[in-house]
Formats: structure tokens, sequence, C-alpha cells
């Protein structure tokens, strides 16, 4: 099979107690299956301590996921988590011992189409500072491993596999098209992702038609220049679906509330959102740290696209790359303003590592965005290019 991830993916490295935002807290930790097997044989008094740090969740009878997980300390700190900020379990009994969530956070896979993609995610500090540390190009490699899928695709699922891979990979040529306006390029992906959507809706996957659009999506120029009461009425929209996610971080909620005080505050709000706003654009172009939003897009496009896979919902993946792009450049405005009128490289690290947290590791809270993606107006293709600048 092949194994396809990201240049940067290489160079990452857990960097331990020197790590600012542990994620050994914070969140739940389940235990699957074969490491609960293996902890319930550990000799001694570690294997006492490790077995009465477990506890059994309530599911539905067939419920196909970890039925285990560890009883958290105060603070949602993992009770193997130390006070040096060191893994207990890793000191006892080697990596080798780590459950599954452990070993792999932060890193996604998704296999499909006799391959396996990874990447990593920007709720780790250390991941967000190699996705957006480098202005050049995210490159993506694939190479060939001596593994096979764990389950048969036919050939039917085959072409469809092939198919979203490479709508998926033209979508993320878009996004890298430095000849154009990195605004004018996302609008460029929104038309794109659409397109590709009606071409599933007809049954066409796999006869490469909607591949032939290259350069069609940049027919139509973005407009810019809306009145910022526009922008207002989006960003209040925004907010309130936001603000009904399950907050599973405190960080989320603050600044959540931060924002609200700064920009829904009903004498001045509208005005200050809106100066803010025009400066905030401004400074990204003048500063030439519009590449951040590149590389945003890039990652969210290389792990959520090809999830529809299953269902061929490529549209309703590409509204939440968009949607989540929104959201980080609204909260990258309040960072913005209570900087003084400064951003930076660390600070769109900050910002990507709290919505991250919030939304990419909440099945819950996936599930809620998809639904209001679907149904609400400010989702849909005129309202998200509206959004856009």
């Amino acid at each position: 099979m092949k194994l396809r991830y990201p240049d940067y993916y290489k160079d990452f490295s857990c960097i331990a107690d020197r790590c600012e935002d542990t994620c050994c807290a914070g969140w739940e930790i389940d235990i699957d299956d074969n490491s609960y097997e293996y902890y319930m044989e550990v000799p001694g008094a570690f294997g006492e301590r490790i077995r009465n740090s477990i506890k059994e969740y309530q599911t539905d009878e067939g419920d196909v996921y970890e039925c285990h997980g560890f009883l958290l300390a105060d603070g949602k700190r993992c009770p193997f988590l130390n006070e040096s900020n060191l893994c207990d379990i890793i000191l006892e009994l080697g990596e080798d011992a780590l459950c599954d969530v452990c070993t792999y956070t932060p890193r996604n896979f998704l296999e499909y189409g006799n391959a396996r993609e990874i990447s990593i995610s920007p709720s780790c500090a250390e991941a967000g500072r190699l996705i957006f540390s480098s202005r050049e190009k995210v490159r993506f490699t694939e190479q060939e491993i001596p593994e096979e899928l764990g389950f048969a695709e036919g050939e039917e699922e085959l072409k469809i596999a092939a198919a979203v891979k490479e709508a998926r990979d033209r979508a993320i040529a878009i996004l890298q098209d430095r000849e154009t306006d990195i605004y004018q390029r996302i609008y460029n992906f929104l038309y794109y992702a659409q397109e590709v959507q009606s071409c599933f809706n007809r049954n066409e996957a796999g006869q490469n038609l909607f591949l032939q659009m290259k350069g069609e999506a940049g027919e139509k120029a973005l407009c810019s220049g809306k009145e910022t009461s526009a922008h207002f009425t989006y960003f209040q929209k925004r907010m309130k679906s936001f603000q009904e996610l399950d907050c599973i971080n405190d960080e989320w909620g603050c600044f959540l509330e931060r924002m609200e005080l700064l920009f829904l505050e009903e004498t001045g709000g509208q005005k200050r959102y809106g100066d803010t706003f025009k400066r905030f654009i401004a400074y990204m172009r003048e500063k030439d740290l519009e590449y951040l939003w590149e590389q945003f897009m890039v990652y969210y496009a290389f792990l959520f696209l090809a999830r529809c896979v299953d269902g061929l919902n490529f549209w309703g993946k590409a509204q939440f790359c968009v949607c989540s792009f929104l959201m980080v450049r609204d909260m990258a405005l309040e960072r913005f303003y209570q900087n003084g009128e400064s951003f930076t490289v660390e600070d769109c690290v900050d910002i990507a590592r709290i919505y991250a947290k919030e939304v990419e590791h909440s099945q819950e809270n996936l599930e809620f965005l998809e639904e209001e993606f679907l149904f609400e107006e400010i989702y849909q293709f005129k309202a998200l290019c509206a959004q856009i600048i």
C-alpha cells in the first residue's frame, strides 16, 4: 500500500515536558482494547496503579468504540502525567506500553484507495510550528510500504477513491497558486468544490469529467471592498454557530468570551470589529503574512476533503475548510486588537491550536457543524464567498 504525508511530518517529534500545552491533559483519554488487555496483566505495584486508574464507559450495546479510559486527575490531567510533565507509563514500561491514543496523537490517519494518509494536527503547538513557520509551499510525499489495508476494497470503491484523491489534489493546487491573491484562491477553491460535488451528484466520479476544470474556477473575480456592516452581520451569525459547540476546553470558552466582549458589545462592538477587520487585512498583506492562510487551508484540505470517500460530500468538507478559516481569522482579529495591532506566526500557531482542540477532536462538534453547514443560509456558496474578503 501507499503512504502519504506532508513534507513537514517527518520533522515532527514530541517535545514532552517542554510543551506549553501538553496533550496529556484537558480531555478524555480512551484505551483501546489491546492496550486494556495488556494493562490488566502488568505485574507489581505499577500494574495495580494502572488498573486503579481505569474506568469503564457506559456504552450502547454493539458500540464499536473503546469502552475504557483513564480516570483523570485535577485539571483533567492524565493520572500518569507527573509533576515534571513526563509520562510515568513511559518511564516505567517504555513507549511501547502506551495506548493507541497516546501513541498516535497528534497524528491524523485516513485509509482509502489502498493508501494511508497521515497528517499532524495544529492542536499540538509543536505541530503548528511546523505547519506555519515555513513560507514554502507544502509538498506531499508518497511511498510504498510493506503493509496492506485492514479491509478489502472493490473496483468501484477504488475508482471513487482515485476520483476523490484527484479532486482533493487539484483543490490543494488551487490554494497554492501563488500567482493569485489568497482570497481569490479561497473563492476558487469553493467554486471548484461546488463543481466537483455536482459531478459526484451526477454519478460522474471516476469519469474524470470534473478534472477538466483546471483554470475555470477563476473565471469570476471575487468581489471585495464590501461594507463592514456586511462583514459584521456574517460575524454575528458565525459566532452564534460556534458558541453552540460543546466546550471541551476552558481556553476555547474564554477566547469566545473575549471576542464577544470586544466585538459584540452593543455600543461600540460593530465599529470596533469593522475597523479591526480593515486594519488586520492590510497588516497581513503589508507584513507578508498571508501565506499563513494558505498553509492553514492546505492543512485542512488535505485532512478533510478525502474523508468524503464515504458519502461523497466533497462540498461539505470544503465548507468545513473555509468556515474554519473564517472562524480562525475572527479569532486572529481579537488577538491582533489585544496585541496593539500586531500579529505573529506564534499567534497563528496558538489560535490554530485552540481551534483544532475544540473542533477537530470532538466528534459531537464536527457533527453539529456539519448540520449547520447543511441547513444554514450563511454557509451556502454565495454567502460563504461574500465572507472571504
